[in-house]
């Protein structure tokens, strides 16, 4: 029994690995850039809100104030006074960040309240007017506040 040499087996390119490679590395740079936009907060609970319009893109401080009342700026734990530095070199800063508050809804041992207007009165005292308090967007159908009404209701017929 004889063999024959085939001639006709010439060298084939493949381009299947190479769609896949392409596919993976398009789905690695998506999925980077989804992860850029990000608040440097600290992970609270945050209240559902169904007013705003989502951030742009800048650069931003981060003041989160967890269910303890202790007081966080990008991540990192502040006092008071460190705060109030903090603020005024932003507000010194030749181009202002936006100033991002965030309050965790979690219940604790601590009134918050009276530390986020303290907050919001060092924040507008410092000449900082670019600030903005963080929520979750409240989801589809779930219980929403609604705004009162502009206008007053007129007399009924």
């Amino acid at each position: 029994m004889r063999f024959r040499a085939s001639a006709s087996l010439a060298p084939r390119t493949e381009l299947t690995p190479l769609l896949d490679v392409i596919f993976l590395l398009l789905t690695f740079f998506i999925y980077s850039q989804v992860l850029l936009v990000r608040a440097h907060i600290m992970p609270v609970e945050l209240p559902k809100l169904t007013t705003g319009q989502p951030a742009e893109p800048q650069r931003i401080v981060g003041i989160t104030i967890d269910r303890e009342g202790r007081l966080f700026v990008n991540q990192k734990p502040h006092t008071a006074e460190e705060l109030e530095r903090r603020l005024q070199q932003v507000a010194r800063a030749e181009v202002q960040p936006k100033v991002y508050l965030a309050v965790s809804q979690q219940s604790g041992r601590t009134d918050r309240g009276p530390i986020v207007i303290n907050l919001i009165e060092m924040i507008r005292a410092n000449g900082i007017e670019n600030f903005a308090i963080v929520g979750q967007p409240a989801r589809p159908g779930a219980s929403e506040m609604k705004p009162p009404p502009t206008e007053p209701p007129g007399p009924s017929p």
